[in-house]
């Protein structure tokens, strides 16, 4: 059973491009597509969850903005993640400490980005606690998959543009550990 999870947006062509071959090879990530916006997504981690699976690390890669990711045409925000994920027990896909990344540009911008980094774990790392990050920043994609590099973003600017917010277990912020300037 895997371990980690990677979920990406298959409608976005160069996220189709960055997953092709991202992870061949290690039977420890669970890849998974989503097209159809927010209750796709909903139905996957519906899905984990009714089959018992469990992670400790997590990716989701996507098109982003200031506080947001989209899946198609749709976006997650932190009112979506507290409106329609929230109290669903999704913490339960991650029982031990997980680092939790999304993988869109400027996901983690201004208090915007906060506040959806904050939502984000609130719903899914509330058992066992852990970090949900991301970058401030635009980045620039890389199509496809390059041997020893990887297939991903690159965000330039180094830790002034990434942001932590680190989860005890139990839930609570764990503001003197997180990443948030």
């Amino acid at each position: 059973m895997a371990s980690k999870l990677y979920i990406y947006d298959k409608s976005s062509e160069i996220d189709r491009e960055q997953a092709a071959g991202r992870f061949e090879g290690d039977d420890d990530v669970l890849t998974i597509g989503v097209s159809l916006g927010v209750m796709n997504l909903k139905k996957v981690f519906d899905q984990l969850l009714g089959s018992h699976q469990t992670f400790n690390r997590a990716v989701i890669q996507t098109h982003g903005g200031p506080g947001k990711i989209y899946f198609g045409n749709e976006f997650i925000d932190s009112n979506v993640w507290k409106g329609t994920f929230y109290g669903l027990n999704y913490e339960k896909l991650f029982p031990k400490f997980t680092r939790m990344y999304f993988d869109g540009c400027n996901v983690a911008e201004g208090g915007r980005g906060t506040d959806f980094l904050i939502a984000a774990g609130y719903v899914f790392l509330g058992s066992a606690g852990g970090d949900a990050f991301g970058w401030k920043n635009i980045g620039h994609g890389l199509p496809g998959w390059l041997p020893g590099f990887g297939g991903h973003t690159i965000h330039f600017g180094g830790s002034d543009n990434f942001k932590r917010i680190r989860f005890f277990k139990g839930g609570g912020i764990n503001w003197p550990n997180s990443f948030v300037h």
